[in-house]
């Protein structure tokens, strides 16, 4: 069919303006996010708080058991930015950095699928990456969670059996270990001077079957913050467009140096209204891993501090529902005896608004206040207790968590 000029004219501008219409509707949608990493079919759906946010599924509940080890820390390499390569191919980099690049599979037993007993099998894949010599391995918490054994597989298609060094759920990292050689070891960089546009590179086994893919992109963002459960959220993740896929998690983020920067741990693939989302994929910072990586190693856990309360988050929904006269804090459900709280004087129906003088709030939930603090600490506690309606201040000492 032929048009004349006026003809095409007319159909460009319907044509603009159907864009733009589309942009203004899609921009207020609500959102719905899908949280896709992990095994190669584990892609789930879960609704945004409010304001709309895109939040990540929960991570998996911690490993029934870490491993105890006495082995010295050992030092983690890292890269500075004037001893790092400039102008290196991309091939080039990646065929440097690839083979420390492993894919981690996930064994739980099971019964009943043999006549000889209790059987292990694979329930989910990830990734992971060498950061030394000893055979040192940094994977993602929820990549290895509840696993009876785990599996290491080489970039060459080798595979050895890879013991668990320790985990920590709040940050979604865990290190395991291989004995013997390792074909190849990276670096930890820093995120240091990183800017949105830089160039990043991600390698992971995009969907548990497609290892080592290599994908490209740039940072898209900095300080990012994610709401992953109730009253948890991920702080200061690397959002970046390379993409990544179920099976990508626990992966590493170079820099176009081949540092590490970052370890993908979550992607946004879907809205809550259907819209597809490309290139949000998030990771944590060389920073972070740095710290709990080295803990990990010396002892095998984080030693999270313990507070001593069940509690429900507050919002204005909640506390119009309940009649409170305060809507942000925590509403305590449940004060053990014994516990820091209750020894502090806190007791059900207090409202718990402020730690350390910072106010308890969506941007600053009451967990992730509280990891900022060591067992043994002696902190403020401000609570409003519904009783008396008066406003309190008080003292406790955080105790162990088990």
């Amino acid at each position: 069919m032929n048009l004349t000029r006026d003809e095409l004219s007319a159909l460009a501008i319907v044509a603009i303006v159907a864009l733009l219409l589309g942009g203004v509707a899609g921009a207020g949608a609500g959102v719905l996010a899908a949280r896709q990493v992990g095994g190669d079919d584990d892609p789930v759906a879960v609704v945004a708080t409010q304001p709309p946010a895109p939040t990540p599924e929960p991570t998996s509940a911690p490993p029934t058991a870490t491993v105890e080890v006495a082995t010295p820390t050992p030092e983690i390499p890292t890269v500075t930015g004037d001893d790092a390569p400039s102008g290196e191919p991309l091939a080039d980099l990646v065929t440097r950095i690839n083979p420390a690049v492993v894919t981690v599979i996930n064994q739980q037993l099971f019964e009943g699928f043999s006549t000889t007993g209790a059987d292990l099998l694979p329930v989910g894949s990830g990734t992971g990456f060498v950061i030394s010599d000893d055979g040192y391995i940094v994977t993602n918490d929820h990549v290895i969670s509840d696993s009876s054994a785990i599996e290491v597989i080489f970039h060459d298609g080798t595979s050895v059996e890879g013991q668990l060094v320790g985990t920590d759920p709040f940050t979604d990292l865990a290190v395991v270990k291989i004995e013997g050689g390792v074909p190849g070891v990276v670096p930890l960089g820093s995120t240091a001077g990183l800017r949105p546009g830089d160039g990043v590179v991600a390698i992971g086994s995009a969907l548990g079957n497609y290892t080592n893919t290599v994908t490209t992109g740039v940072v898209s963002g900095l300080g990012r913050r994610l709401e992953i459960s109730s009253g948890v959220a991920s702080e200061n993740l690397i959002q970046h467009d390379a993409p990544i896929n179920p099976g990508n998690s626990g992966g590493p983020l170079f820099n176009l140096s081949g540092e590490v920067i970052g370890v993908n741990t979550y992607a946004i693939h879907q809205a809550a209204d259907g819209r597809y989302a490309d290139g949000l994929g998030f990771a944590i910072t060389s920073e972070t891993v740095q710290q709990i990586v080295a803990i990990l190693i010396a002892e095998g856990r984080v030693d999270r501090p313990y507070f001593g309360v069940s509690y429900v988050e507050l919002n204005p929904v909640v506390a119009i529902v309940e009649g409170l006269p305060v809507e942000h804090g925590i509403l305590v459900t449940n004060a053990p005896s014994g516990g820091p709280a209750r020894e502090g004087g806190i007791v059900e129906g207090d409202i718990i608004t402020a730690i350390n003088g910072q106010r308890i709030d969506q941007e600053h939930p009451f967990v992730n206040l509280l990891y900022q603090f060591q067992p043994g600490d002696t902190i403020d506690v401000e609570f409003y207790r519904r009783a008396t309606g008066e406003t309190v201040v008080v003292q406790l000492t955080l105790d162990s968590r088990t």
